[in-house]
């Protein structure tokens, strides 16, 4: 049986977000402008009634920012990072964005499993880059990545 049977992805809910604040403080990532701009893009993994991960994507024209990326230390290694990064992928794809950006200070070589290859920060459009995850919260140091969603016009 596969690894990530007990899980089910959904769609957060505003009663799960102090269970996401627990799960990024876990991680050490940042929480800046998390409860600003929580909502549809969020979504949660659920194993036995219990939330195991967290994934987001916020929304700034056509393209969208993944963020707090984060999974139970007893659940990473198991498939559950892999199952909502691809379920906000499609999301995103849903949604009509054109393309997903992110910054990360140690996930830049499990990104690109999903086509996301690194860029300058600098490319990002200016919705993105004026993020409180750009703008604030995240290093310069940390890697940009990119993943074209097909959908240029």
């Amino acid at each position: 049986m596969p690894a990530t049977s007990a899980v089910h992805i959904r769609a957060a809910t505003a009663a799960d977000l102090s269970v996401v604040r627990r799960l990024l403080d876990e991680a050490t990532l940042p929480l800046d402008g998390l409860d600003e701009r929580f909502g549809d893009g969020y979504a949660v993994a659920e194993a036995d009634g219990a939330i195991v991960g967290v994934e987001g994507i916020e929304v700034y024209g056509t393209s969208g920012l993944l963020r707090s990326a984060a999974i139970a230390p007893a659940w990473r290694g198991r498939g559950v990072g892999d199952a909502i990064t691809r379920d906000r992928i499609e999301w995103a794809r849903r949604r009509g964005l054109t393309a997903l950006y992110l910054l990360t200070t140690t996930a830049s070589d499990y990104f690109p499993r999903f086509g996301f290859g690194r860029v300058e920060r600098e490319s990002a459009p200016a919705g993105i880059r004026s993020s409180r995850e750009f703008a604030e919260a995240c290093p310069d140091s940390a890697v940009c990545m990119y993943l074209s969603l097909g959908m240029e016009t």
